[in-house]
C-alpha cells in the first residue's frame, strides 16, 4: 500500500476545545491521554450489546470453553468476564448499561473511565429502529461517570422525534459537566434498503451528530455497497443529484464494477468522513465478529481509521466475545498500531 500522510491539524485538539469548559475538557483528557493508548487516541470497550442482542452472545467463546462456561456459568457475555478483560487490558474506556454499572460497579478499577449508555432498543421481529431512554444524566453522575453514550439512528420512522431526545441528552450532559458520545448509525425503512453503512450514510450521520452536539461521534466503516442494493443506492445518488449535484461524487467513490477496494482508497473514503467533523473526536466501530483471521482484519481497519485522521476505536464483539487472553491480543495488536508517533496528537504544544 502506498503510504498515506497523516494530516492531523485539522483535527480537534482540546487546547482548541477550552470553551467547552473544564469538566468536559478534564474527561476528554481522561479517555484520549490518561487511559488507552493514549497521546490523543481512543480504544474503548463497549459491553451495550445485551439489550439489543439478548443473552446469545453467552455462546461467542470457542467449542474447547464450553465445559469451563458450564461449570462457571461465566461465557463471553457475562458482565463479570467483560469488566476482567476491561481490568486487565488498558482502554480508554468501557461503555455500560445503567444496570449493569449499577450491579457491578465494585468489580470495576476505579481508575477505568466509564461511558455511561443512557439507551437502548430490542430485536423484535418487526425492529422499530427506535431507541428507548433507560438511564439519566444524574443517574452517570451519580455512577461516577466520564462520559454518557446514546444511540441515534438517523432513517427511522421516528428521526425526528430521537433528534430532539438526542439534543436534549446532549445538553443535559454538558450541564452536568459530561461529554457525550453519540453512536450514530443510519437505519431504517429505505435506507436499509440502498445501504445503510454507505458511504454517503455514514457522512451524512456523522454531520448530523456532531450538528447535534456530540463530542465523540462512533460510527460504522464505510463499506462499499454490494449486490442488489447497488443500483438502488446508485439510483438514490442520481435522483439526490437532481437537487445537490455533488451527490454524484458518491457514485465516483463506489468501486466501479463491485471489486475490492485497496487500503489507499478505503482511507479516502474514511477521511471524507472524518473531515466533515473537524470539531469532534471521531471513532469506529469494530462491528460484527470477525470470523475470518480476525486479527489482520482488526489491524487493517484500524490502519485504514487511524490513517484517515480519526482518533480511534471502539470494538466490543471481536474483543470480548473470545476468551479473555485472546481478546487481550487482538486489543494489544490495535493499540500498538494506535500508539505509532506518526498518530500522535500533541496536547498544549507537546507531545
Amino acid at each position: 500500500m502506498k503510504e498515506v500522510k497523516v494530516d492531523l491539524e485539522s483535527r480537534p485538539r482540546l487546547k482548541r476545545l477550552v470553551h467547552l469548559g473544564r469538566g468536559r475538557i478534564e474527561k476528554l483528557y481522561r479517555m484520549l491521554y490518561g487511559n488507552g493508548p493514549g497521546k490523543g487516541t481512543f480504544l474503548s470497550l463497549p459491553f451495550d450489546q445485551l439489550i439489543e442482542h439478548g443473552a446469545t452472545h453467552t455462546f461467542k467463546w470457542d467449542k474447547q470453553d464450553k465445559e469451563k462456561i458450564a461449570v462457571t456459568g461465566r461465557g463471553s457475555a457475562d458482565p463479570r468476564t467483560v469488566i476482567e478483560l476491561a481490568n486487565k487490558g488498558n482502554f480508554s474506556a468501557i461503555v455500560l448499561h445503567p444496570g449493569i454499572v449499577d450491579k457491578y460497579q465494585d468489580l470495576l478499577k476505579l481508575d477505568i473511565p466509564l461511558i455511561y449508555k443512557v439507551d437502548g432498543h430490542m430485536t423484535l421481529p418487526h425492529n422499530p429502529s427506535i431507541h428507548s431512554t433507560i438511564g439519566s444524566v444524574k443517574e452517570a453522575l451519580r455512577l461516577g461517570a466520564t462520559a454518557v453514550g446514546m444511540s441515534f439512528y438517523p432513517g427511522s420512522e421516528k428521526t425526528l422525534n430521537d433528534m430532539e431526545r438526542i439534543a436534549g441528552l446532549i445538553r443535559e450532559s454538558h450541564k452536568a459537566g459530561l461529554p457525550a458520545v453519540v453512536w450514530t448509525y443510519p437505519r431504517g425503512p429505505g435506507i436499509n434498503e440502498v445501504g445503510g453503512d454507505s458511504l454517503f450514510w455514514v457522512h451524512y450521520s456523522c454531520v448530523v451528530a456532531e450538528s447535534l452536539g456530540a463530542e465523540i461521534i462512533k460510527t460504522k466503516f464505510p463499506e462499499p455497497v454490494k449486490g442488489e442494493k447497488r443500483e438502488a443506492y446508485f439510483n438514490f445518488l442520481r435522483k439526490t443529484a437532481k437537487k445537490i449535484s455533488e451527490a454524484k461524487n458518491y457514485i465516483e467513490l463506489e468501486p466501479k464494477n463491485g471489486e475490492a477496494l485497496t487500503e489507499e482508497q478505503h482511507t479516502k473514503r474514511m477521511k471524507l468522513v472524518v473531515d466533515a467533523v473537524p470539531r469532534s473526536f471521531v471513532v469506529v466501530s469494530g462491528g460484527p465478529k470477525v470470523k475470518k483471521d480476525p486479527a489482520k482484519a482488526m489491524a487493517t481497519t484500524t490502519r485504514i481509521v487511524m490513517n484517515a485522521g480519526a482518533e480511534g476505536r471502539i470494538i466490543g464483539r471481536n474483543f470480548w466475545g473470545v476468551p479473555i487472553e485472546e481478546g487481550l491480543k487482538y486489543a494489544q495488536l490495535v493499540t500498538e498500531i494506535m500508539k505509532a508517533p506518526r498518530y500522535h496528537r500533541p496536547f498544549l504544544g507537546s507531545s
